[in-house]
């Protein structure tokens, strides 16, 4: 049987025979928790493994650098990059804040800055991460790239 005869079958599985298909490939039952679209990634990716080997310690650190550079996407494909142009708002104290995104910088009342964090940090006065400020990022909905240096 083949590569991707294999991965088929895989997805066609039911939870009790993917478990059995981990406990034959790896000898120990599947770790609890593991839900069967887990169970299926990881059964496929040691089937891969076998057949064509493991990534090299460099391919490993290549795909880890172009993962960091282009994380402009978030599930369904909607890009969430703020383009130039994009205007910025936020209220502080009473006072509302506009930011217009530049290509290389951040535009607030007439005067550059090369980050988010530097406008938010002449606001406040304090330390800030300046799309959290702004609320371009939150621990619960992620982050949302600005600028050029997205």
């Amino acid at each position: 049987m083949n590569i991707n005869t294999k991965i088929v079958a895989l997805q066609n599985m039911k939870p009790a025979e993917l478990r059995l298909a981990w406990r034959n490939t790896h000898g120990t039952p599947a770790p609890p928790g593991l839900g069967s679209a887990l169970t299926v990634r990881a059964l496929a990716s040691h089937y891969q493994e076998r057949e064509f080997g493991r990534l090299t310690k460099a391919e490993l650190r290549q795909l880890g650098a172009l993962g960091r550079k282009d994380n402009r996407r978030r599930e369904g494909g909607v890009s969430t990059e703020a383009k130039p142009g994009t205007w910025l708002s936020r209220t502080w104290h009473g006072e509302v804040h506009e930011v217009v995104v530049l290509k290389s910088s951040y535009e607030y009342r007439g005067k550059s800055y090369g980050s988010l964090s530097a406008v938010a940090r002449h606001i406040t006065g304090a330390k800030w991460s300046g799309p959290r400020f702004f609320g371009l990022s939150s621990p619960r909905l992620g982050e949302l790239k600005v600028g050029a240096n997205a």
